[in-house]
């Protein structure tokens, strides 16, 4: 029982659309992609923040997924080419990108196939 006298007030509704944790690690793990993928996308899982953000020098710095994961450097950079491709991870363009020495900011995001629902049962579609 609450002794302070406030009146407890329901959580705000979370935005349509918002990042869900569990639907994104399902999504990745009935993916088709390869083990080493999904290994990098369940630690960037681990570590995002409920909206799904991993901050600019977090730990998707080159350096520490590869302690965390055991592989190389140049192989991560390749994953993580791989799954921004996949649609499984948004990253603002290197181009443009002015903090050279920073890791870039990570959103996890679902691949346009795996947003879409699927068709109902005995349909057409």
């Amino acid at each position: 029982m609450d002794t302070t006298g406030t009146i407890p007030t329901p959580a705000a509704v979370a935005p349509r659309g918002s990042f869900d944790r569990a639907v994104w690690e399902r999504t990745l793990l009935a993916s088709d992609l390869r083990r080493d993928l999904r290994l990098i996308g369940l630690i960037f899982s681990h570590c995002a923040d409920g909206s799904g953000r991993l901050p600019m020098d977090g730990p998707q710095r080159i350096e520490t997924l590869c302690e965390l994961a055991r592989i190389d450097g140049k192989r991560i950079r390749v994953i993580l080419r791989e799954l921004e491709l996949s649609g499984y991870i948004r990253r603002p363009n290197l181009h443009t990108w002015r903090n050279r020495g920073s890791a870039r900011p990570i959103v996890l995001t679902l691949p346009a196939a795996a947003s879409r629902p699927s068709p109902a049962p005995g349909g057409n579609g």
